[in-house]
């Protein structure tokens, strides 16, 4: 049994620290922009589509030393950056893709996302099915509220390409202050964050196993870095195989307080989405969500998001040894 320890690290932050000191807000210079600019003509010149591009194809001598800033940032700093400039506007939507796809594959490898095998997904409303009623659905195709999780990679990336007309705020929380403050209120529930739970598939299945759920626990430990994986929904909805070790009302009691301090004013960062925002964020350290919102009528509105799920080069969490994240054909999404 682990024993309760603050993990007590720059990723361990507040809202008032990160409204106090906003340099996770990062707004690409001239120059910047300029080699983005550079560096989308050579892709698009080698008249390959955007997933067959590499990060050579793509080259960054000046926005290079922000992405390793970034990548320092996200494993051994606070966990999340967003980056706000890009000229989306001047772009097609083929060369948004390619952009975004290129600026991935400098931080880290893709990996699939779906039982589909999608490399870069989207996030819209396509179904309007509440995944609260649905245990196949996921609320990225909703827009509903989602709940506080994380998703099946190292860094989960968001490029905005329309926003809604209303509501779909982003909304984050640090998971190791989330779990320095469990240790600090209740210790007698820190021992459920590290006994291994089942988490559903939700429709798909394991690679390894087969089986329509895989099993880890919430939190683990590798050397000084804690990894949290929280996703309240996919281990509800694995009660429903046979076999499961069943949730006692103490299980309960503990993912109550972890949805609570996420959602508190102490915890709880929104921020706004504009078209060609990219949120980066390390799903080892971070929980995020978003507030429900109203689409455009007109289809071609609708507020769409890409998604990139990357594994980054230096893999050293606990999570490594349930054998899933490591594992790029055995996706999760929330």
């Amino acid at each position: 049994m682990n024993a309760p320890r603050l993990h007590a690290g720059p990723s361990a932050w507040t809202r008032s620290q990160m409204e106090a000191d906003r340099s996770w807000m990062c707004t690409l210079d001239a120059d910047e922009i300029d080699d983005v600019r550079r560096a989308l003509s050579i892709a698009r010149s080698t008249g390959r589509p955007p997933a067959a591009l590499t990060a050579a194809d793509f080259p960054l001598p000046v926005l290079g030393a922000r992405i390793r800033r970034l990548v320092r940032e996200l494993d051994e700093g606070r966990g999340f950056e967003l980056w706000r400039g890009l000229p989306v506007d001047e772009w097609s939507l083929e060369e948004r893709q390619t952009a975004y796809w290129c600026l991935g594959m400098h931080l880290g490898r893709p990996i699939v996302q779906n039982a589909r095998g999608e490399l870069l997904g989207s996030v819209m409303n396509t179904t309007g099915t509440d995944p609260q009623t649905n245990a196949n659905s996921r609320f990225y195709h909703t827009n509903a509220a989602a709940p506080f999780h994380v998703d099946g990679a190292d860094v989960v990336g968001l490029m905005c390409v329309r926003g809604a007309k209303e509501g779909g705020a982003s909304l984050i929380a640090s998971s190791t202050r989330i779990h320095d403050e469990i240790v600090r209120r209740r210790p007698d529930l820190v021992p459920l964050l590290f006994e291994p739970l089942w988490f559903d598939h939700r429709g798909e299945r394991n690679a390894v196993t087969g089986e329509p759920y895989w099993v880890t626990s919430i939190c683990g430990w590798s050397g000084d870095k804690l990894s949290t994986m929280y996703l309240r929904n996919f281990i509800e909805s694995g009660q429903r195989y046979p076999g499961a070790p069943p949730l006692t009302a103490r299980h309960r009691e503990l993912f109550d307080l972890i949805d609570a301090l996420a959602a508190s004013d102490e915890l709880c960062l929104s921020m706004d989405f504009r078209p060609g925002d990219i949120q980066w964020l390390n799903n080892h350290v971070i929980l995020h969500s978003r507030t429900s919102f109203v689409d455009w009528p007109d289809p071609g509105r609708r507020r769409w998001l890409l998604r990139l799920w990357l594994n980054l080069e230096k893999r050293d969490r606990f999570t490594d040894t349930y054998g899933f994240y490591g594992i790029a054909t055995d996706p999760i999404a929330a």
